[in-house]
């Protein structure tokens, strides 16, 4: 019951602060409803030296994200573009191109960086 409070919840927001971004894997391309968030961290660079980093985060409903008729998991070489931008998927520092929105598994959190 509160998972679907939370997807519907996550819904709404799409509906009122979403933009449209489109998906690339290769030749395909899929139009989706994001909205935009960030993650920070840090990566171990050379011995105890940290760097910060941060991406940008585009967060979409993973039963939107379909290829065909079978749903897709965020990987390797894929990018989203949105306001004629490229954004490219990146690794976080637990190797991961993407995470859940949150720890009930309703909507993906894309990792990008601006190409």
């Amino acid at each position: 019951m509160f998972v679907d409070g939370l997807k519907t919840h996550n819904l709404r927001l799409m509906d009122s602060a979403g933009v449209e971004v489109v998906f690339v894997r290769g030749n395909i391309r899929v139009t989706l409803t994001a909205t935009i968030g960030s993650t920070d961290w840090q990566e171990q660079a050379n011995g105890d030296v940290y760097q910060s980093l941060k991406s940008v985060d585009f967060i979409v409903d993973p039963a939107a994200l379909k290829i065909g008729n079978n749903l897709a998991e965020p990987s390797r070489g894929d990018l989203i573009e949105y306001q004629g931008e490229n954004y490219y998927l990146v690794q976080t520092n637990n190797g991961a191109f993407w995470s859940w929105s949150d720890g009930f598994r309703t909507f993906y959190r894309i990792h990008t960086n601006k190409g």
